[in-house]
C-alpha cells in the first residue's frame, strides 16, 4: 500500500478559498470546460470535414467518426491516469506544473506550466469564443435572421461575450458552479435520450461498422491522425485538478472526478456520435462531411428533421443547450487559466500582482491578463482568416475555430507528457511503492501514443487551413522552449519556488 506523503511547503503562501467546492461541482468544472453540447456539434462536425478533406477517396471515412471517438477516449483515460494518481497526493491550484515540477524539477514544471496555460487559453478563444460565434453565424441565416453587417459584427460581440464571461469569474467560483452544475445535468441527460430515441428510430440503420477501420479502408494511421484532433473532445476531464484547493477533501474528491468525468463524457459523446452517423447513413458520409447540414453542422439537421411528431422543439432545445455548452466552457476555461496564473505568481515565478485576490479570494489580475490575452487572440485570428477567405465570413469564423483547436491539441499533449514522465520519478524521489504497470506502462502507452499522433498528422500534412494549426502549434512550442530556457539560465531565482505550494 503506498503510504501519503505529508506536503509541507517551504513558507507561508498566499491561497484561495478552501472548502467551497464538493465532488458535484468539481465534476460540473471538468464536464463543463469540456462543454459536450458544443463538441457533439462542433467536433463531430469538423472532424468529419477533416477526415473528408484530407482523406477524400474514402467518402464514407467519417462514419468511422465512432471509433475515432472511442480510440480518443482511451487514449485520453490514459493520459489521464498520471493525473488521477498524483491528484491523490498534490493539491494546488498549480494543477499540472506542480505535478511535474516535483518529479522531473522547475525546469519541466514551467514547461508545463507555460503549455497549459496556453492551451486553457487557445481552447477558451477557439472552442468558447470563435466556436460560439461561428456557430451562430451559420445558423442564423436558416433561422430566418440576417445579420447586419455581417464582416464586422462578430467583433463587438466577442468583445461583450469575453468581458462577460470575465465578469462572471470575478464574481467568485462557486456561484458560477452552481449554475454550471444545473445546466451540464440537463445537457447530459438531454443528448443521452434524444441519442437513444434517434437510435431506435433509425434502428434499421444499426451497424457496428462505426466502430471499424471499414469505412476508411483499413487504415489505421489515418485514425491515428484524426485522433490528433478528436482527443479535444475529451480535454475537460482533468478540468477539476486545477480548482483542487478550493475543492473539500480534494484527495479523495479531484481523483473520484476524473473517473465521473471519463464515464460521462465517454457515455455521452459517443453515444450522440454513433446516433449522428447511423441516423445520416452509411453511403451519404461525404455530404456529412461537407457541410451539409443546416450552417455546416450536420447534427442540426438531423435534430431539425429526424424527430417526426415532435415539431421544432428537440431543434430548439438542442440550439439552446448547444449556446449554453460554449458559455459554460467559456467560464471552465477561464477560471482554470486564472488559478494556474495565481498560482505561478505566489510562488515567485512571475509578478506578484497577479496572485493579488478580492475579499471573495478571486485572482483579479490573473482574470485581468486572461481577458486581454483572449481578446487579442480572438481578434487576430478571426481578423486574419477573414482576409484570408475574403467575403466567407462563415468559413473564415469556422476556420479561425478550428485554427486555435488544432493548434492546442499538440501543445496539450506536452502536458501529458511530461505529467506522465513525471509519476515514477516523484514516487521513486519519495521512496514510495511504485507499480511497473500502472506507473511505467500505461503513462508509457499513453505518452508514445501521443508523438506518434503528432507524427501522424505531420506525416500526412493536412488540407489547409488544418495544416496551419500543426505548424503554429510546432511554432508556439518552440517560443515556449525559448522562453524557458531564459528563465532557467537568467531568471533560474525565479524558480525556486516553482511548485512548493500543496495543501
Amino acid at each position: 500500500m503506498i503510504k501519503e506523503e505529508v506536503f509541507r511547503p517551504k513558507k507561508e503562501y498566499k491561497h484561495l478559498g478552501y472548502n467551497q467546492l464538493s465532488l458535484r461541482h468539481a465534476v460540473s468544472q471538468a464536464v463543463g470546460l469540456n462543454a459536450p453540447g458544443g463538441t457533439i456539434v462542433l467536433y463531430v462536425a469538423g472532424t468529419a470535414a477533416l477526415l473528408t478533406f484530407t482523406f477524400s477517396k474514402y467518402p464514407d471515412g467519417a462514419f468511422s467518426i465512432p471509433l475515432i471517438l472511442l480510440l480518443a477516449l482511451i487514449v485520453y483515460s490514459m493520459m489521464s491516469y498520471s493525473s488521477f494518481e498524483f491528484s491523490k497526493y498534490l493539491s494546488s491550484s498549480g494543477g499540472y506544473y506542480t505535478f511535474v515540477a516535483n518529479g522531473l524539477g522547475k525546469g519541466f514544471g514551467l514547461t508545463t506550466a507555460l503549455s497549459y496555460i496556453s492551451y486553457q487559453i487557445l481552447s477558451f478563444t477557439g472552442f468558447g469564443i470563435l466556436g460560439f460565434i461561428g456557430f451562430a453565424y451559420a445558423i442564423l441565416p436558416s433561422l430566418g435572421i440576417t445579420v447586419p453587417y455581417v464582416n464586422i459584427l462578430w467583433i463587438p460581440v466577442t468583445i461583450i461575450f469575453i468581458l462577460f464571461v470575465s465578469f462572471l469569474i470575478y464574481k467568485g467560483i462557486k456561484p458560477s458552479l452552481k449554475y454550471v452544475t444545473y445546466a451540464i445535468l440537463i445537457e447530459v441527460i438531454f443528448f443521452i435520450a434524444s441519442s437513444v430515441y434517434l437510435i431506435g428510430v433509425n434502428h434499421t440503420k444499426i451497424s457496428i461498422k462505426p466502430f471499424t477501420a471499414i469505412p476508411v479502408g483499413g487504415n489505421f494511421i489515418i485514425l491515428a491522425a484524426m485522433m490528433v484532433y478528436a482527443i479535444g473532445s475529451f480535454v475537460g476531464v482533468g478540468g477539476s485538478i486545477p480548482i483542487a484547493e478550493e475543492t473539500k477533501n480534494p484527495k479523495k474528491t479531484v481523483p473520484r472526478s476524473i473517473i465521473a468525468s471519463i464515464a460521462i463524457l465517454g457515455v455521452t459523446i459517443i453515444l450522440a456520435a454513433y446516433a449522428e452517423v447511423i441516423s445520416w447513413g452509411y453511403g451519404n458520409m461525404a455530404s456529412f462531411g461537407t457541410g451539409s447540414g443546416i450552417g455546416a453542422y450536420p447534427v442540426l439537421s438531423i435534430y431539425k428533421y429526424g424527430f417526426s411528431g415532435m415539431g421544432l422543439v428537440p431543434f430548439a432545445v438542442l440550439l439552446i443547450i448547444v449556446i449554453n455548452s460554449f458559455f459554460t466552457a467559456t467560464v471552465s476555461l477561464g477560471t482554470n487559466a486564472s488559478r494556474v496564473i495565481f498560482s505561478l505568481s505566489r510562488e515567485g515565478v512571475i509578478p506578484e500582482k497577479l496572485s493579488r485576490t478580492n475579499t471573495r479570494g478571486v485572482p483579479v489580475y490573473a482574470i485581468l491578463f486572461i481577458t486581454i490575452v483572449s481578446l487579442v487572440i480572438v481578434l487576430a485570428t478571426g481578423i486574419s482568416f477573414e482576409l484570408l477567405y475574403p467575403g466567407k465570413i462563415i468559413d473564415a469564423l469556422l476556420y479561425s475555430s478550428v485554427f486555435l483547436l488544432v493548434l492546442e491539441s499538440p501543445i496539450s499533449y506536452i502536458v501529458h507528457i511530461l505529467t506522465n514522465t513525471s509519476l515514477h520519478m516523484y514516487l521513486k524521489k519519495r521512496k514510495m511503492k511504485t507499480h511497473i504497470f500502472r506507473h511505467i506502462i500505461i503513462p508509457g502507452i499513453s505518452s508514445i501514443t501521443l508523438v506518434g499522433a503528432i507524427i501522424a498528422a505531420v506525416y500526412f500534412d493536412l488540407s489547409a487551413p488544418y495544416i496551419y494549426g500543426v505548424y503554429g502549434a510546432l511554432v508556439w512550442v518552440i517560443v515556449i522552449a525559448i522562453v524557458v530556457i531564459i528563465m532557467y539560465t537568467k531568471y533560474n531565482k525565479n524558480l525556486d519556488d516553482i511548485g512548493n505550494f500543496s495543501l
